[in-house]
């Protein structure tokens, strides 16, 4: 397809006549109208179509519907009729009254072509440009950095029910593939049983773990006579191998060979969760549970403008902890031309790596680092000891001496230096026992970090009064998470795959943007007339002056005597 079709050049008369006057001052839609052109252009697009071929719908319309789409929580279907409907939609896409739309399938057609061509970031990108042309983001300010879950488009499967399910999936593929090797190469029985989704919910708790050993064998013979007796076509469906990874994810040949249900404990991290969505994984964060991803925010600070813009929005898996993609985050920043001279993060970003790699990119990272976790209701952590590096010394609260520093291969911990041993010296520790500093003949072992001494000063200026106030601007960034889940849907992946949802981090963002530019530029004009209207009326009126100054005279003893009449008429 072609991009032969441009966009407007200008408002048509009929439209600007009949919907201009009705639009309120602040509305975003008036300030798509009159700005678009210098924020996104058909130019963003013409590498993503072919020079001749049947006319695309224009890009920038079906660019412009996808914002709206994300401003006001639609589906594809109710966005092709509102831009059809709606005066203001028609008014921002620069269409004349008559506009008959197009078929809502385009919007999808539209979103799997940014993905084919990696460029599903590139609305925000364009209006982000923007913005940091008109001064409203800058280098070197001050930006915060916070996450929150999203979830993913799946149902919560048992163990049991996965593997059932995956089975299920595969064996669907085997038919659609070569439907007469299932006929001759599998038993009726396993198909008719394999072919309809099967829940856990009736079966007794004794009853699981056999049918999930039952579910791995039958999972691991068909993985077997697809190998041995499947064409390449067959061998190579990435449904297989689905089924194969979820396998060992699950479970294990014994000493005898033969497949073994590992322990729940054993089945954590890069999991796969649902056949369906094979980049959803589990995530919790304290009490909390999903299914999903994680989405991490960045905005900027910006006192004396007054508005707030996201920079960076990045989609993780669930499972990822919030430090692991922050330098990553760093450099979208730098790419953009937008690197932060600070950026306030929760503890879950704070790490001696990340700090140091922060101030190796003359970014000062602002947290507050974690004291360590200790699983002993009267345990120590690691600020408890006394820790001279350069010596190599080390003292436990108790007042013993470390016996010894071992040194830790970068290649095999690369975030420790040293191993710090106290020995068998602890036994005669008050504070030796179970519940207590440690209770292992060896005695307590303690990591240090690479980067001790950036942790140890942050740890120090952390507890100041200082430091307590200047991270309260951190805290603001949770009303924008709460703006994203209420105003957006942000909470819940509208698509399957971390790709597609990046998308729809991405326009979420962009949404959010204009509706605060918008507001931004509105609600400056209304302070700009107040203070000239002011301005003219004490110039004009002297005696307004006058009265102006008695009445500030007036209140003074009031509130000196009556502080409680502060701030009242």
């Amino acid at each position: 397809m072609s991009l032969k079709t441009r966009f407007p050049a200008e408002i048509p008369e009929a439209t600007r006549e009949l919907v201009e006057p009705l639009l309120a001052e602040d509305s975003v839609y008036r300030l798509i109208a009159q700005e678009v052109e210098q924020m996104v252009g058909d130019e963003a697009f013409e590498d993503m179509y072919a020079e001749e071929g049947r006319p695309a719908v224009n890009a920038v319309v079906l660019a412009l519907i996808t914002l709206f789409q994300f401003l006001e929580k639609l589906p594809d279907r109710a966005a092709a009729s509102m831009a059809v409907m709606r005066l203001d939609w028609k008014y921002a896409l620069r269409q004349e009254m008559s506009w008959s739309g197009f078929h809502y399938s385009d919007l999808c057609n539209f979103r799997k072509r940014l993905l084919a061509y990696g460029r599903e970031g590139v609305v925000f990108e364009s209006i982000l440009a923007y913005l940091r042309e008109r001064g409203y983001v800058k280098a070197g300010g001050k930006q915060r950095t916070d996450s929150t879950h999203i979830v993913g488009q799946v149902m919560e499967l048992s163990r049991l029910e996965l593997v059932w399910e995956t089975i299920r999936v595969t064996l669907n593929a085997l038919i659609s593939t070569d439907a007469p090797w299932v006929l001759k190469w599998l038993p009726s029985s396993f198909v008719e049983l394999n072919s309809v989704r099967r829940s856990d919910y009736r079966l007794k708790d004794a009853e699981v773990a056999p049918a999930l050993q039952k579910a791995g064998e039958e999972g691991q013979w068909l993985v077997s006579q697809v190998m041995t007796t499947g064409s390449q076509a067959l061998q190579a469906l990435p449904e297989l191998a689905l089924l194969r990874r979820v396998l060992e994810e699950h479970f294990a040949p014994n000493e005898a060979g033969q497949l073994q249900t590992r322990p729940a404990g054993q089945v954590t991290g890069d999991v796969i969760s649902s056949p369906h969505e094979v980049q959803a994984r589990y995530g919790n964060k304290g009490s909390h549970e999903w299914i999903g991803y994680k989405l991490h925010v960045t905005e900027t600070i910006d006192e004396d403008l007054g508005a707030r813009f996201i920079t960076d929005m990045t989609l993780t898996p669930a499972f990822i902890q919030d430090n692991t993609p922050l330098l990553d985050i760093q450099q979208h920043l730098v790419e953009r031309g937008l690197p932060p001279a600070q950026q306030y993060v929760d503890q879950g970003y704070m790490s001696g790596a990340n700090l140091a790699a922060s101030l190796a990119g003359s970014i000062d990272l602002r947290g507050f680092i974690r004291d360590g976790n200790v699983t002993k209701p009267k345990g120590f952590r690691l600020p408890d000891f006394t820790i001279d590096v350069a010596n190599r010394q080390a003292t436990c609260p108790a007042g013993k001496e470390a016996i010894g520093w071992s040194a830790v291969d970068p290649k095999i911990r690369n975030n420790v230096a040293f191993l710090v041993s106290f020995g068998k010296q602890c036994q005669d520790c008050p504070f030796f026992g179970p519940n207590l500093c440690t209770d292992k003949k060896a005695g307590r072992t303690i990591a240090i970090s690479r980067q001790h001494d950036l942790i140890t000063a942050r740890r120090a200026e952390s507890k100041t009064e200082a430091f307590h106030q200047e991270m309260h601007q951190r805290a603001a960034i949770e009303g924008t998470l709460s703006e994203l889940v209420r105003a957006h849907a942000a909470r819940r992946a509208r698509y399957r795959g971390l790709p597609k949802n990046q998308l729809q981090a991405a326009f979420t963002a962009a949404a959010t943007n204009l509706k605060r530019l918008a507001r931004t530029l509105y609600n400056n004009a209304e302070r700009l007339t107040h203070s000239l209207f002011k301005s003219a009326t004490l110039s004009l009126f002297p005696a307004a002056r006058v009265f102006q100054q008695n009445l500030v005279r007036l209140r003074k003893p009031c509130v000196m005597t009556n502080p409680g009449c502060a701030g009242k008429s």
